[in-house]
C-alpha cells in the first residue's frame, strides 16, 4: 500500500520517502478475540506537548509553501505488476482512471443525492486537490485548494452544501478548510501535535467534530458548533497505535474505534455531543491496521484487518448497549492495510479491502444477510479503498495507484 516513510520536520524541504500511517505487519498470528488489559491505563490521561508552542506554519506560507525538493524514489516508477488492466473485473463494472498524482488514500464524501467529494495529498507539492460529481458529471480536472499537508486528508460533510476538510501540516498540527453555503473558506490553523492524519465526523448539522493522535499516543478531540465555532482541544487519553476513526448514529452520538499499541481494538462513546466520553472499552481482536467503522440506524459496526490478513467485524447495537462478538469474514488483505466500508441503513452495507495483488475485493450485506464469498472488483489499487455512498443504490470506491492516479470504481 504505502513505502516506509521518513520525514524530518527539522529539514522541512527534503523529503526522502513517501510517509504511510501504519507499520509493517506483524509476523501473521491468529486473531484473538478475548478483551486484554492495555499497557497503559487508557482512561488516566498524560501530561503531553500536543498543545506546546512550536514554529507553526503561517497561514501564507501554509497556502504557498515554498517548493519542495525531492529525491528521486521507486515510488516514481510505477510497479507494473501492481498497473493491472482495470477492466479486470469478475462482474459487470466500470473502472477509471481520473488522473492526479496522490499519495497515501483519497477521502470520498458526499453531501446529498448525486453529488461526491474527492480529495487527496499531492505526491510532490502536498497540496490538497479535489474534484466533485455533481448534474451527472465531474468537474473538469482536479482543483487545487492549496496547503501544505502531511498524510491523507479528511473530509467530512455536515449538511447539504457545507463541508469540511481536515490534514496534518507538514508543521504538525491539524489544519481545516470549511465549504460554506457553495464557496470554499480560507485554511485555519486548528493547532495540536498530530502523529497520524486526522478523522472527522459529524453529528448534527451545525457540529463537527475532529480527532487526532498526538504524539505520545493519546488521542484528543476538538468541537465545532455553528453558532460558537471552534471550541478546545480535549485530552480523551488512550493508547493508540494508528489514525482514530470516528461514527456517529443520531444527534449527539458519536463513537471512536481505535487500534491500540497492544495490537487490539479499543472504544469510547458520548450520547450528548462529546461533553462527556465513556471509558475505553478493549474489544480484543489482533489488529494489523487502524479500524474502519460505519454508523446508522442505532447501530454501529467495526471492521479490522487481523494479523491472519482476513477482515473481521463486530457491531454495537445502541439500544440494547451490547456488541455481538467477532466475526471471521475472510479475504487476503494487503499488508497494513484497512478495510473500508459504506452503508445505506443498517441492513444493507458493502465492504471493501484491497488484496496482496493490487484487487478490491467486496462483500454486500443486503437485507441483514451477507454474501457468501468476496467479489473481485478488480482495479489496479495501492492504497486502502475509500468508499462512499451517494443516493440509493449508489456506492462507489476509490484507491490511489502506484502510479499515483486516483482510481474509481463505480
Amino acid at each position: 500500500m504505502h513505502l516506509q516513510i521518513f520525514f524530518f520536520l527539522s529539514l522541512p524541504f527534503l523529503i526522502l520517502s513517501t510517509p504511510t500511517p501504519y507499520g509493517p505487519r506483524r509476523s501473521p498470528k491468529p486473531f484473538d478475540t478475548t478483551a486484554r488489559p492495555g499497557f497503559l491505563d487508557w482512561n488516566r490521561l498524560r501530561p503531553d506537548s500536543f498543545l506546546k508552542k512550536r514554529d507553526l506554519h503561517s497561514v501564507e506560507h501554509f497556502t504557498n509553501p515554498p517548493p519542495i525538493k525531492r529525491r528521486r524514489s521507486p515510488e516514481t516508477s510505477p510497479s507494473t505488476s501492481l498497473l493491472a488492466p482495470l477492466e479486470d473485473r469478475a462482474t459487470p463494472g466500470q473502472w477509471s482512471n481520473m488522473g492526479g498524482l496522490g499519495s497515501y488514500h483519497p477521502s470520498a464524501i458526499s453531501w446529498g443525492p448525486g453529488r461526491q467529494d474527492i480529495f487527496y495529498t499531492h505526491r510532490n507539492d502536498r497540496r490538497c486537490y479535489h474534484r466533485f460529481y455533481a448534474n451527472g458529471g465531474w468537474s473538469q480536472d482536479w482543483a487545487d485548494l492549496n496547503g501544505s499537508c502531511d498524510f491523507a486528508p479528511s473530509g467530512c460533510k455536515r449538511r447539504p452544501n457545507y463541508m469540511h476538510v481536515f490534514c496534518k501540516g507538514t508543521d504538525g498540527q491539524c489544519w481545516h478548510r470549511p465549504y460554506n453555503g457553495g464557496s470554499w473558506g480560507g485554511w485555519q490553523g486548528l493547532g495540536g501535535s498530530v502523529r497520524y492524519y486526522p478523522c472527522s465526523c459529524s453529528w448534527g448539522f451545525r457540529h463537527v467534530g475532529i480527532y487526532v493522535c498526538s504524539p505520545d499516543r493519546q488521542l484528543w478531540g476538538r468541537q465545532y458548533d455553528e453558532n460558537t465555532g471552534w471550541g478546545n482541544w480535549a485530552n480523551m487519553g488512550g493508547s493508540l497505535a494508528g489514525a482514530p476513526t470516528g461514527v456517529s448514529w443520531g444527534e449527539g452520538n458519536t463513537m471512536m474505534v481505535v487500534m491500540g499499541d497492544d495490537g487490539q481494538a479499543w472504544t469510547t462513546m458520548t450520547n450528548n455531543g462529546a461533553a462527556t466520553w465513556t471509558n475505553w472499552q478493549s474489544m480484543g481482536g489482533s489488529l494489523d491496521a487502524p479500524p474502519a467503522a460505519v454508523a446508522v440506524n442505532g447501530t454501529m459496526s467495526m471492521f479490522v484487518t487481523g494479523t491472519d490478513g482476513a477482515v473481521w467485524t463486530r457491531t454495537f447495537t445502541n439500544s440494547t448497549g451490547s456488541w455481538s462478538g467477532w466475526m471471521n469474514m475472510g479475504g487476503t488483505v494487503m499488508d497494513a492495510t484497512p478495510p473500508d466500508v459504506t452503508a445505506t441503513d443498517s441492513r444493507n452495507m458493502e465492504v471493501y479491502y484491497t488484496s496482496t495483488g493490487g484487487a478490491v475485493y467486496r462483500k454486500k450485506m443486503t437485507g441483514g444477510t451477507w454474501s457468501s464469498s468476496w467479489e473481485n472488483m478488480g482495479g489496479s489499487v495501492a492504497s486502502k479503498p475509500s468508499s462512499v455512498g451517494w443516493g440509493p443504490g449508489n456506492i462507489d470506491v476509490y484507491g490511489i495507484a502506484t502510479d499515483g492516479s486516483t482510481r474509481r470504481c463505480y
